[in-house]
């Protein structure tokens, strides 16, 4: 059964309206940002696709602008949707995608774990070519299986790599914590997850604790803070530049 809004008159695109903590947790964030534009909920601008490409856009924009601010010197790379055989880590799955295409069997073994196209990827000068730095995978918000999604594709580029790991984060705008939970648990196939309403979502949950009483959620968000595992998406450029 699908909750109220909690007397908004607009369900945040955000919040995912069967939860009504993602409904409570949503709305102070919009209201701490004072986010008032409201579209039909059948517009294409409402879809997650175009959310999440949104997302990304954004994420390129920043990161390119302020990484090269803060270090000029360097020559980065900043793209959306590369092919991450293009960087010196991984110019030998090329090769595998190459032989795959010609003998079947080889296509069978190798699969589809390689063909990886990341959201967004950084990339710096190296000594065998162009090194992959980071790669974000931007998630607007966090449902079903997205999370292992992620997971997966960053064990894959961990096992595939010849050389140093990139910087493996997600950034995303979800505002429960518990599902904030799903991507930051793990044996490290990611780095950390940033998000873009850091210090809102914190607000949003002190006031939900006393009010809704759903102790979790406070504490799932004290732990990731605590461990580093959930970020400020403002760190996200400092993090990178200190690598």
């Amino acid at each position: 059964m699908v909750v109220d809004t909690l007397d908004r008159d607009t369900l945040p695109n955000i919040a995912d309206g069967s939860q009504r903590a993602s409904l409570w947790i949503a709305g102070h964030i919009f209201d701490r940002l004072q986010i008032t534009k409201t579209v039909a909920s059948d517009a294409p601008e409402a879809d997650d696709e175009s959310l999440g490409r949104l997302l990304e856009e954004g994420v390129q924009d920043q990161l390119g602008t302020d990484l090269k601010s803060g270090k000029p010197e360097t020559d980065w790379t900043v793209r959306r949707n590369a092919e991450i055989w293009d960087f010196a880590q991984y110019a030998h799955i090329r090769e595998l995608q190459e032989a795959a295409a010609k003998y079947p069997d080889v296509k069978s073994v190798i699969g589809g774990d390689y063909v990886i196209s990341p959201d967004v990827v950084v990339g710096v000068p190296g000594r065998y070519g162009r090194s992959l730095r980071a790669v974000v995978s931007c998630k607007w918000t966090l449902r079903s299986d997205r999370a292992q999604n992620v997971r997966h594709e960053f064990n894959s580029l961990i096992r595939a790599r010849r050389g140093r790991a990139p910087h493996l984060v997600a950034v995303t705008v979800e505002p429960v914590p518990s599902r904030l939970n799903s991507l930051t648990q793990g044996m490290g196939e990611i780095d950390a997850v940033y998000h873009v309403a850091y210090e809102p979502l914190k607000e949003a949950v002190a006031e939900f604790m006393p009010k809704r009483g759903e102790a979790t959620q406070s504490e799932h968000l004290k732990a990731m803070i605590r461990t580093g595992r959930l970020r400020d998406y403002r760190e996200l450029v400092d993090d990178i530049l200190m690598d």
